[in-house]
């Protein structure tokens, strides 16, 4: 053996030490798997950075523990939705937020509406209200019609439980030009509340609403061929919003969840509170 060593150039012990390296790497990479695993049992689709920034293996970076992951199946194939769910309405209102600076929680929501595929050739409408600020969904319906008392004023309502005038009175409430949008009731609503109204043409102006349909639809609502009614739907998408508000990384938070960004920032300043600016 001794013999053998030096014909390769390498010495008993730096031979024992590879393969000490070896066996730990392998041991590493088994333990982030089974990480992986458990994360993607409540996460069902969550990808492969987002799950390395959440387990933050010891001794592996990055780029090799989504080698790592990928090899072992972790790959997400990515749902692509073609259906329009808004048509416009007659009534428009300008777009507020084009380079807007976005310093505070509750200075600006955006929200947007997407068909939810259940069963067979049968969907309902999700309809959702983001904070920019924080990433966090404010309110939220599930309907099965488009009638703006169903999508848009259900979820404004939702959004506003717990909130007064003063707490949402430089709030700038953004979407499409979809006529549920600009219906009377919800432009009432923001007239008592001091809030104003604000619309994107097309669908990268409203690109923080849209990328959050393709979060949820991508990463948790898997319904195509389930035989769900709407109510116990409607109880599926709310844990699901639990779970994305309270337990889901944001790069652009520092990969804090929405809820913990949100306590994070209550307890800085204004002046070392971060600014997110609105690049559409």
């Amino acid at each position: 053996m001794k013999d053998m060593y030096q014909m390769i150039g390498l010495s008993k012990q730096a031979h024992y030490k590879r393969v000490s390296q070896f066996k730990k790497l392998d041991n590493i990479s088994k333990e982030v798997v089974a990480a992986a695993q458990i994360l993607r049992t409540e996460h069902k689709r969550m990808g492969c950075r987002k799950i390395y920034d959440e387990i933050k293996p010891i001794a592996i970076g990055r780029d090799k523990t989504e080698a790592l992951l990928l090899k072992n199946g972790f790959r997400i194939k990515r749902k692509r939705n073609y259906r329009r769910t808004t048509y416009a309405g007659k009534k428009w209102y300008p777009n507020l937020i084009s380079n807007l600076e976005v310093t505070d929680v509750n200075q600006l929501w955006v929200s947007d509406m997407t068909y939810i595929s259940v069963g067979v050739k049968k969907h309902y409408y999700l309809t959702l209200i983001l904070d920019v600020y924080s990433r966090k969904i404010k309110g939220w319906s599930l309907s099965d019609n488009q009638t703006a008392q169903c999508t848009v004023i259900a979820a404004f309502k939702r959004a506003m439980e717990g909130f007064d005038k003063k707490q949402v009175s430089k709030l700038i409430f953004h979407s499409d030009r979809g006529s549920q949008y600009s219906c009377d009731e919800l432009e009432a609503m923001h007239i008592e509340n001091n809030i104003d109204a604000s619309m994107g043409g097309k669908a990268w102006e409203n690109a923080h609403a849209e990328s959050l349909n393709g979060i949820l639809k991508n990463e948790y609502i898997d319904l195509e061929n389930t035989n769900i009614k709407l109510l116990p739907c409607r109880k599926l998408i709310k844990n699901i919003i639990e779970k994305y508000n309270n337990k889901r990384p944001h790069g652009s938070l520092k990969n804090m969840k929405p809820v913990e960004f949100e306590t994070f920032v209550q307890q800085l300043t204004a002046e070392q509170k971060p600014i997110f600016k609105i690049n559409y």
